[in-house]
């Protein structure tokens, strides 16, 4: 996939490389920072349960997408197959991991989700499905106002809750 100019800010929107791979984990770093600093309980063992070596295998994969400013990575996100929470081989869809902004870019989820769902659309997928901690009130209505119809509840290693968008929608 060549780099794709979105009109939207300058923002461009390319496939990871290696040679992204520490600004990428230091997007979280940050993010995960911003989250304590906030009070909200999200993420505080994520580079734990997420290691920079399964960052560089989405990526070598070809499944770790960025957003970038200039020179700047301000966002990043992994579209996959894999189903995980879903338990789900059959359904033709594309899983949305790894959410991430740039501490400072207001409203950056959008452009995330527009471009998600654009992957989703010209690789001929039918949903782009999504999970999130079901505690998370504001990330839960921030995915429903972008579309992400709620599905289902589950508890793994915590209560989440599955969200999908449908193609045709």
């Amino acid at each position: 996939m060549q780099d794709i100019k979105l009109v939207k800010n300058n923002i461009v929107l390319k496939k990871a490389t290696i040679d992204d791979i520490d600004e990428i984990i230091n997007l979280y770093a940050e993010r995960m920072n911003w989250f304590k600093e906030n009070g909200i309980k999200q993420w505080s063992k994520y580079l734990n349960n997420h290691p920079k070596e399964q960052f560089i295998q989405v990526i070598e994969n070809g499944d770790f997408y960025i957003l970038k400013k200039e020179d700047e990575i301000i966002a990043g996100f992994e579209i996959s197959t894999d189903s995980h929470f879903w338990n789900d081989n059959k359904t033709n869809a594309y899983y949305l991991y790894k959410v991430v902004s740039k501490v400072g870019y207001k409203n950056i989820g959008s452009e995330i989700f527009k471009n998600a769902k654009n992957i989703t659309r010209l690789n001929g997928k039918k949903y782009l499905r999504i999970e999130c901690l079901t505690s998370n009130k504001k990330l839960n209505e921030i995915y429903e106002r972008n579309g992400f119809k709620y599905v289902k509840e589950g508890i793994d290693y915590y209560h989440y809750t599955l969200r999908e968008w449908k193609i045709d929608e």
